[in-house]
């Protein structure tokens, strides 16, 4: 997280809600494996959410210590 900026954390954190209310809408699990299904579904919106908040806001160079 040291590496993203703040819009690039929030485009990471609205991947992340928005991945696991897709796989609520189209997939119904039961028990255990709908707790491992939504994990799985964040973990993924939330790596491509931080890859494109990072492409459109990087880190300035100054901000390595922050």
């Amino acid at each position: 997280m040291r590496r993203m900026s703040g819009g690039a954390i929030v485009i990471f954190m609205v991947f992340v809600v928005a991945a696991i209310v897709l796989k609520n809408r189209f997939f119904e699990f039961e028990g255990p494996i709908n707790i491992a299904a939504s994990a799985g579904a964040g973990a993924l919106g939330g790596l491509i959410g931080a890859m494109i908040g990072m492409i459109l806001f990087p880190k300035k160079e100054g901000d390595e210590n922050e």
